[in-house]
Parts: C-alpha cells; sequence; structure tokens
C-alpha cells in the first residue's frame, strides 16, 4: 500500500507539472514548434552494468549529439529503481519518461507486439519496409512512442546433454520465461520460471536440465555452463527489447529534434546489430575454450522444431489480433 501510495502521488505530481507548464505558455505555438532544452528520465529492466546494456549508453551519447544537447537522457538505472515489473506502468504514466524495455512487460496489452519477437530482418530493413511504421502507430495507441530495438540475437536452448530428436526435449525440466510457454507447451518441456540468482544451484542440483537464453553473453560469465556444456544451435525469434518513451513527452520535444531522434537511433540500429554479431562470435570462441559444443538435430528435426515455434505463436496472433495478421507476416517474413 505504501509503495502504490508514493506511485500515485509521483504520477499526481508529473501531471501537475506538466498542466503548469501548459497553461504558462500561453503563446499559442503548436506543440512541438521550437527547440527547447529537455532531460528525460530513463529506466532499464536490466542494470546499467550488463553486458547486455553497454550500446544503451551509445544511443544517449547519439541523441544527445544529434540534438546539439538540446535532448539529454539521464539513465536512472534499473529494478534497483523501479521494480521490473511496474517501469513500463512508471513510464507510461510519466513518472519515467523513457524505459528500455522488452515485450513481454507489455504484450498483454497490445498482442501484436509480439510480431517484433518473430520477425526475420533486420532492424534497419524494419524501417525500410514499413514494418517499423506500423509498431509506431500501435504503440501510440497506449500512449507509447515506439523508437526502436536496443538489442539483437537469438535464443537457443542450451542443455546439460545433447538430444537427437524433437521428442526428446519432452517433460525435460527448462529454465524458462513467459514469452516461452506456447512453444514449450507444444515442444512438452516442463517450463521452470527461476529467478536469476538461482538458476546456477539449479542446474548444479538438477531441478531444471538446461535453460533458454536470448544470444550467447551471459551464461559462461554466469557459470551456467558448468552445468550446460550443450547448445542446441537452432535459433529462433529474436531478441525484442524496445526503446519506448511516453507519447505525452514525446510531443513535447521539437518536430526538429524529433525528427533528429528517429534517424540518430536508426543509425545506433545498425551499430547495435554489428556490435552484437561480433560479441557473439567472440563469445562462442571463448564458449569453445571451455568445452561447450554447439550441435544441430538432424534436418527433418530442425525444420520441425523452427515450424513450431513460430507456427504456435502466429496462431496465438491469429486468435489475438486476425485483422493484422496478414499484414505482420508479410512484413517480417523472409521471402523463401
Amino acid at each position: 500500500m505504501i509503495k502504490n501510495l508514493k506511485i500515485y502521488q509521483t504520477i499526481i505530481l508529473v501531471l501537475l507539472v506538466s498542466l503548469l507548464t501548459a497553461c504558462s505558455s500561453g503563446n499559442g505555438e503548436k506543440e512541438g514548434s521550437d527547440s527547447k532544452s529537455v532531460t528525460l528520465n530513463a529506466v532499464s529492466f536490466l542494470p546499467k552494468d550488463h553486458p547486455l546494456t553497454a550500446t544503451l549508453y551509445d544511443w544517449i551519447y547519439s541523441v544527445e549529439d544529434a540534438t546539439d544537447g538540446r535532448v539529454k537522457v539521464n539513465w536512472r538505472g534499473g529494478a534497483d529503481v523501479i521494480p521490473i515489473g511496474e517501469q513500463f506502468e512508471a513510464m507510461n504514466s510519466g513518472v519515467m519518461d523513457i524505459n528500455f524495455t522488452y515485450i513481454g512487460q507489455y504484450q498483454s496489452l497490445a498482442p501484436e507486439t509480439l510480431s517484433i519477437a518473430l520477425s526475420q530482418l533486420t532492424p534497419s530493413e524494419e524501417r525500410e519496409n514499413g514494418f517499423y511504421d506500423l509498431m509506431v502507430d500501435q504503440h501510440e495507441k497506449m500512449n507509447v512512442m515506439y523508437l526502436g530495438r536496443w538489442l539483437t540475437g537469438s535464443p537457443r536452448l542450451w542443455l546439460n546433454e545433447p538430444i537427437d530428436s524433437v521428442d526428446d526435449l519432452k517433460k525435460l525440466p527448462i529454465r524458462s520465461a513467459p514469452n516461452y510457454t506456447r512453444f514449450f507447451e507444444k515442444l512438452g518441456i516442463a517450463s521452470a520460471m527461476i529467478d536469476p540468482s538461482e538458476v546456477y544451484t539449479s542446474l548444479q542440483t538438477g531441478v531444471v536440465k538446461g535453460f533458454v537464453y536470448g544470444g550467447f553473453n551471459g551464461p559462461r560469465k554466469d557459470g551456467w555452463t558448468d552445468s550446460s556444456k550443450y547448445i542446441l544451435d537452432h535459433p529462433f525469434w529474436t531478441q525484442n527489447c524496445t526503446i519506448l518513451m511516453n507519447n505525452d513527452r514525446w510531443n513535447e520535444i521539437s518536430t526538429e529534434d524529433r525528427d533528429a531522434i528517429i534517424a540518430a537511433t536508426a543509425d545506433y540500429e545498425k551499430e547495435m546489430v554489428d556490435y552484437y554479431t561480433e560479441l557473439d562470435k567472440e563469445e562462442i570462441v571463448e564458449l569453445e575454450k571451455i568445452g561447450v559444443e554447439l550441435f544441430k538435430l538432424p534436418k527433418a528435426e530442425e525444420e520441425k522444431f523452427l515450424n513450431l515455434a513460430y507456427d504456435t505463436e502466429w496462431e496465438y496472433l491469429e486468435k489475438e489480433v486476425p485483422e493484422l495478421v496478414e499484414e505482420l507476416r508479410a512484413l517480417t517474413m523472409k521471402e523463401k
């Protein structure tokens, strides 16, 4: 109750400040028509010192540089500032301005955002073919500005023992996360939602026989590869970490600076993809040094695995947003 009261008080304060600002302008100028300095408060679901948030500093610097210092981003921290489950609402309500998050935190409000994870294109390709614009429109319905992506890479299964077929995954206890639930149910996997701090012990004691993880960087440093030395090298989906901003706050920024931020984010995404692609290559070398093995299933089993990964989620979207599915598929799937 005390925590909620503080959040409500903060929201009220933000609304009052916004009202006073609007009333004090009184010059009849169109919102966002002039350039003015602004400092935006940001929060992330990962800590500031996490290896997967390394390029967020580049985005922050690029925004400041592109706007000639008029727009600054004050990255306040991660869950130590606001609990992960409350971050989207904090940004949406104006307590925070920017949220470095992932779609699992708000997908229930906009199921169509699941297509971000299903996309087989690069962020640059998404901007070129119209998918980015569609996501901007869909996020705007939640009073959110979708700026872009801040992480790349695909999930893989890391296992204690190798497998020969998809059926070998049945009843296998795997450390998971909510966004994998539907797919893992189809595979027959026994999903286990375990806090990151307890994964090492869970692997060591056999509570779980592996885990799912996006990309390659992290498990070795956390010691998870002491137990799980086999990586099923059939990447599926893609990282769905997004840069979101409160739309009311976004509209307070001048048109000139909004355009500059969008352009800077597009450039940042290209460099971000290159950075993590190279980082993955370097990490694979380190993994091989400690005996971690990447393996593949026979071709027929690979196709079965990947078809389940994508078909399961598209079936879900067909039920949730049938009017958008055809367009979403066309904008995210590579031509065969």
